[in-house]
């Protein structure tokens, strides 16, 4: 039986999967063909084709993939705002946010 915390990973794995894929499809439907993303990069259509659809690729295309079609500086912003803001104050954030919303009806 698979736990409870096994099955939110899986499932947050796989939308992410979902959604990065398709992200990646139509920026690149956009940009260019898949053939041309991929002399770009230097790697198979084949690997195109694989990470548009969820498949698994090695993590330098992922990355060059995402430089090309010019999406890289929005994970960069994100990864900045995440490093901006350690787990810890992020946790205690986040209890002071549940707290806030169970205390409103009292205030």
């Amino acid at each position: 039986m698979e736990s409870k915390l096994g099955h939110d990973r899986d499932e947050s794995q796989n939308e992410l999967t979902r959604k990065l894929a398709k992200l990646l499809r139509i920026e690149r439907k956009y940009h260019m063909s898949q053939e041309a993303l991929s002399d770009r990069i230097i790697c198979s259509r084949a690997s195109i084709s694989r990470m548009e659809s969820g498949g698994n690729v090695r993590s330098d295309i992922l990355i060059a993939s995402l430089v090309e079609l010019e999406l890289a500086e929005h994970f960069i912003v994100l990864i900045d705002s995440l490093l901006a803001e350690p787990p810890e104050k992020r946790a205690r954030d986040e209890r002071q946010r549940r707290f806030d919303a169970i205390m409103a009806p009292y205030r």
